[in-house]
């Protein structure tokens, strides 16, 4: 009951909240529904978490307008000095292959690990079950439903390998 409160509260405060103009009420709201959020992170106040997501957000992270956190009872980790862009969906539930009467069947949900010094492009989908290690960057527009290995960047409609990095 009192963390559906703390959950209402923080949800009421960010709709009244100008989108970026005050980052340490966003940063309260976020960590008055149980988030784990780190010193100096900006998120916009129009990020959405819906579902039973619990967040770990490291220090020096940027979240932009319109970001999507959504799932089941799983955990989104994002490391330190990560920028995700506006419009990303990060979506931790799916469901197993059903029966011809209903082909969404049981609901399941997967955690995300985003390593540190990640950039994630505008619009990009990343599902659960993936990891993107430090240093990574994923284009704009890019579905990430596998791992990504650092130092690289990823794109495309399923996320491939573009190049690698060289620090």
């Amino acid at each position: 009951m009192i963390r559906r409160l703390k959950m209402f509260i923080g949800r009421v405060l960010l709709k009244l909240t100008p989108l970026q103009a005050f980052p340490k009420i966003n940063r309260f709201c976020f960590r008055l529904m149980g988030h784990k959020i780190g010193d100096n992170s900006t998120l916009y106040s129009s990020v959405e978490v819906l579902g039973l997501i619990k967040l770990q957000i490291g220090t020096g992270v940027f979240v932009g307008h319109r970001t999507l956190f959504m799932g089941g009872d799983s955990v989104i980790k994002i490391g330190k000095n990560c920028d995700i862009s506006s419009n990303v969906s990060l979506i931790c539930g799916s469901h197993e292959i059903g029966d011809a009467t209903r082909r969404a069947g049981k609901g399941i949900s997967n955690d995300i690990t985003i390593g540190d010094a990640v950039w994630i492009g505008y619009g990009s989908l990343i599902m659960g079950g993936v990891t993107i290690e430090d240093g990574a960057i994923i284009a704009a527009g890019s579905v990430v439903n596998k791992s990504v290995p650092k130092n690289t960047i990823y794109g495309g409609v399923p996320a491939k390998e573009i190049r690698k990095i060289i620090a």
